[in-house]
């Protein structure tokens, strides 16, 4: 079924089409239903992030740092840590699989330095969208170097195309982690319907929709 088609279809029958798990929950909330939602997965034991995709690239650009800084065209680590990731695998692309194969010669301390110095750095800027250290060191604990690198190299076919459609939420509990898309009244949309068939045939579980129905 072509893209076109499925953009006129109704929320649920995307979801059928698409084979992504839907549910509908009653929750109270005032201003913003992914924060609600995100609340809501708390009090399950979830920790995580309702902000779309930027966790998960920002993690995948702390696997990289130390590579993208020594290619970086200023010279500059506050640069790499800055700059968008699509921007940098589009700069980097004679480099690609060198930047790439970095991933699996980080170690996990490593890492973690990397990505405080991203969220410090981007601190108070527009990419500060709620970034967790320690949601970005659960998804690194869960998921196999391997797995994070074949999501980078599938990344960087479409780098500016992927970097929408992410699902809202990013929860992890122990080794499994979920990517939850928060609707109350719209449809999936066309970057959703390119990105996340995408995720779902590298990440270990399938994303989801979940309808909000407010509670006055």
């Amino acid at each position: 079924m072509i893209l076109e088609d499925i953009l006129k279809m109704r929320l649920e029958q995307q979801c059928s089409t698409m084979a992504l798990e839907f549910k509908t929950i009653d929750i109270a909330y005032e201003n913003s239903p992914e924060n609600a939602a995100l609340e809501y997965f708390k009090g399950q034991g979830y920790i995580g992030t309702s902000n779309e995709g930027s966790m998960f690239q920002n993690v995948l650009k702390a696997l990289m740092l130390d590579e993208l800084a020594r290619l970086n065209t200023f010279g500059s680590r506050e640069d790499a840590c800055s700059r968008y990731l699509e921007a940098q695998l589009t700069i980097h692309q004679a480099n690609l699989e060198q930047v790439i194969k970095s991933i699996s010669k980080t170690t996990r301390e490593r890492f973690i330095a990397n990505l405080d110095e991203i969220i410090n750095e981007v601190r108070g800027t527009r990419q500060d969208n709620g970034l967790s250290l320690e949601t970005g060191i659960a998804i690194v604990d869960a998921l196999p170097r391997e797995t994070l690198t074949k999501l980078t190299a599938k990344f960087s076919e479409n780098p500016y195309g992927y970097r929408k459609g992410w699902p809202d939420l990013t929860l992890i509990k122990g080794n499994e982690i979920r990517l939850v898309e928060i609707k109350t009244k719209d449809k999936l949309h066309r970057s959703q319907l390119t990105t996340i068939p995408m995720l779902n045939e590298i990440l270990p579980s399938k994303a989801e929709v979940l309808k909000l129905r407010r509670i006055i």
